[in-house]
């Protein structure tokens, strides 16, 4: 999946307007105001929409729900990759979600993962036990999330992100 796909597909299952949106991206170096995002969300301007602005959002994601690092200086890697492995660990870290509750996700997608096969997503690449992430499989993670925390109480989802 492309990273405007992906960035299209996490707004609409949070259901994030462009104001939220553009609030996470406050602070972080990047200049997206509401027409960018607009632009982006509804594939205007035919530009892809570079990798490093899919990983600051996502990295504003985890700390608007768990909290800024003490530590963590933020710099952008305007080179940075972003492989769909990245995307699902990131949303993963974001909502504090454990082995059960993205087990309980995939199956609201009708996608049953062994235990091996799902730490295997979250492996580094070089380990021989490492799993591509496909679009699909992505694809379908990100509905199901934003389907399962909908679906869970109020006082759950503040646990979970």
């Amino acid at each position: 999946m492309n990273t405007n796909a992906t960035f299209k597909k996490i707004i609409e299952a949070l259901c994030l307007d462009p104001a939220q949106v553009e609030a996470l991206f406050q602070g972080s170096g990047l200049d997206l105001g509401q027409a960018d995002i607009e632009d982006i969300l509804n594939a205007r301007g035919g530009k892809p929409m570079p990798a490093y602005v899919l990983a600051t959002f996502l990295n504003n994601l985890i700390a608007a729900k768990r909290g800024k690092k003490a530590d963590a200086a933020e710099q952008i890697n305007k080179h940075q990759k972003l492989t769909n492995n990245d995307v699902l660990k990131k949303l993963r870290i974001a909502f504090n979600l454990h082995e059960q509750d993205v087990r309980d996700v995939l199956a609201l997608a009708t996608i049953e993962l062994t235990k091996s096969d799902l730490s295997a997503l979250f492996r580094k690449p070089d380990n021989t036990h490492y799993k591509v992430c496909d679009d699909e499989l992505l694809a379908d993670f990100i509905e199901a999330l934003g389907q399962w925390l909908r679906d869970r109480p109020a006082a759950e989802n503040h646990n979970h992100g």
